[in-house]
């Protein structure tokens, strides 16, 4: 297990706030909010039923206009809430440094979202799905193991479910083979606001083969490639450029913001680069 640096997460919390979305809700059918503050239980928003969601929310006539079946979200349903995926694959523990950025990010966004007044709620895809709230997310991120040996988009399934909520960042390298766009779309799905935070390892980005070196699945361990012969690497950066295009495309139609963070570099730096999307200057409790 790799051990975030706290230190560094507790220095920087103080100075940051989240990009939090001028509406408090984005459902998949429209943006229809209610115009005026009120109870909680005013009408906020409309969004695609979930498995589990209570039937007597859906607005039948919804259905008969659009064919799907769609509830009517309420106004505390979507109370300020901040919801940290971390993708506990075993690919997000291909070194040291890799593991240890995938959990100071996530723990950066607990400990923010937590001072700007939001409920923090942490899933972790490991082998033993896991979901907390509030302080345990902390002591949950120290325990997270990542080790399970299927991907993010298969171990969505295995989870538990995605809520409403007003802020959702995914934490994963998302290097693996899947339907990009419709998995991407299943993320933003009941958020007002999606963060991709891709974590890349050196390797990830560039491997650097030499004799002997060779390919390998990090959740199989099966061995993509015999040897890392020039023309392998040249077809991994091939299909690599590909890949986050692909990324790129499915993230800007769902309208969520994709950040690209180097494990090597330390998280102060990602702060200040990468990911200056999420992380805005200027917190306070």
């Amino acid at each position: 297990m790799s051990a975030a640096d706290e230190s560094e997460v507790g220095r920087l919390a103080p100075g940051l706030r989240l990009a939090l979305p001028r509406v408090p809700h984005r459902g998949r059918v429209g943006e229809v909010r209610a115009t005026s503050a009120g109870s909680s239980m005013e009408l906020h928003d409309f969004r695609a039923y979930q498995p589990g969601d209570d039937l007597r929310q859906v607005d039948w006539n919804a259905v008969a206009r659009t064919g799907e079946v769609i509830l009517r979200v309420r106004q505390d349903e979507v109370s300020p809430r901040v919801e940290v995926l971390v993708d506990a694959s075993r690919s997000v523990a291909l070194s040291p440094a890799k593991e240890a950025r995938a959990r100071e990010v996530a723990l950066l966004t607990v400990e923010v979202g937590t001072r700007q007044g939001l409920t923090p709620t942490l899933l972790t895809s490991g082998a033993r799905p896991e979901r907390a709230q509030g302080q345990v997310c902390r002591s949950a991120l120290r325990a997270v193991a990542f080790d399970a040996k299927d991907d993010l988009a298969v171990a969505l399934g295995r989870m538990p479910p995605l809520r409403p909520c007003g802020l959702r960042v995914v934490v994963s390298d998302f290097l693996f083979e899947a339907d990009l766009s419709g998995l991407v779309a299943r993320l933003a799905r009941g958020a007002s606001a999606l963060f991709l935070a891709q974590v890349l390892d050196v390797e990830d980005l560039e491997p650097s083969g030499g004799e002997g070196a060779r390919l390998v699945d990090s959740e199989s361990g099966a061995a993509l490639e015999e040897l890392l012969t020039e023309e392998v690497l040249a077809a991994y950066a091939r299909r690599f450029a590909e890949h986050q295009r692909s990324l790129r495309t499915a993230a800007a139609r769902a309208r969520a913001a994709l950040m690209t963070a180097p494990a090597s570099e330390p998280l102060s730096a990602l702060v200040r680069g990468p990911l200056r999307p999420l992380f805005l200057a200027g917190g306070g409790a």
